[in-house]
C-alpha cells in the first residue's frame, strides 16, 4: 500500500537538501543547467542553488518539473519566508543575471541587469532594450557578473496590466513574446481585465497570463 502524505513540494525540498546533491528540472526543458547543485536557501515560493558552476541561482517552486537526489553530501539549507519577488530585489542590487523561462533549455537572456522590479513583473534592460518579463514566465534566475550596486532597481507596485495600459497610451511599438508566440514592431490597441490586443491585421488577442516578454527598443 502506498503511503499517502500531505508534505508539500517546499517541505521535501528542504528534505533533500539536507541529504544530498540535487538535479532540479525545469518544466518543458529537457536539459537543464541545474545539475548536481546544493540547495542553500528555501523560500516561500523559491529555492537558491550553487555548484562549481552555477553560483546563487533562485529557482521559481512553481516552474520545477522534477527533483533528483544526486551522489554526493547535501547541504542543511537556509530555511525562510522570503518571497521571489523580495529575493530578486536583493539580485539586482549586486548582479547581472541569466533568466530561464519552461520550454527553453537554454536561458532566456543572459547577463542583463534588473531596473525595476513590479508587483508581477520585472523589467531588465539588455544591450538597448528594455524587456518587461512576469514573474509566472521566470524559471530562475542565475546570478553572473557582480555589479557595484549600479543597479539599484526601481521597486514599483505597478502591475504588468498598468505597463500595457501605459504602453498602449503611449502608442508605443513593441516585441511580444506570447505563449511561444513572437510579434514583432506591434502596437497594443486594447488592454481589458485579462487579455490584450494589438493592431495586426489580425487583431490578435491574448490573455495576460500568456505574456513571456515585451520587448521595447
Amino acid at each position: 500500500m502506498a503511503i499517502i502524505q500531505s508534505r508539500t513540494l517546499r517541505s521535501r525540498i528542504i528534505s533533500l537538501a539536507s541529504e544530498n546533491l540535487v538535479d532540479v528540472y525545469i518544466t518543458g526543458n529537457s536539459l537543464t543547467p541545474f545539475i548536481s547543485v546544493s540547495i542553500r536557501e528555501v523560500g516561500g515560493n523559491f529555492f537558491r542553488v550553487s555548484n562549481g558552476t552555477t553560483i546563487n541561482a533562485l529557482i521559481n517552486l512553481f516552474a520545477v518539473g522534477s527533483i533528483d537526489n544526486a551522489i554526493g553530501a547535501g547541504i542543511t539549507p537556509e530555511v525562510n519566508s522570503t518571497d521571489f519577488r523580495t529575493r530578486v530585489i536583493d539580485f539586482a542590487r549586486v548582479f547581472t543575471v541569466d533568466i530561464y523561462v519552461p520550454g527553453l533549455a537554454a536561458a532566456f537572456l543572459t547577463n542583463v541587469t534588473i531596473r525595476e522590479v513590479g508587483s508581477d513583473y520585472i523589467r531588465v534592460t539588455n544591450a538597448t532594450v528594455d524587456r518587461y518579463i512576469p514573474f509566472t514566465t521566470i524559471a530562475a534566475i542565475d546570478q553572473n557578473l557582480i555589479l557595484v550596486l549600479t543597479n539599484t532597481p526601481t521597486v514599483t507596485s505597478r502591475t504588468i496590466r498598468s505597463v500595457l495600459i501605459t504602453l498602449a497610451n503611449g502608442d508605443v511599438v513593441v516585441d511580444l513574446i506570447v505563449a511561444g508566440r513572437l510579434f514583432l514592431n506591434v502596437q497594443i490597441d486594447e488592454v481589458q481585465s485579462d487579455y490584450a490586443r494589438i493592431n495586426n491585421t489580425a487583431q490578435t488577442k491574448f490573455p495576460l497570463l500568456d505574456i513571456v516578454s515585451v520587448d521595447i527598443f
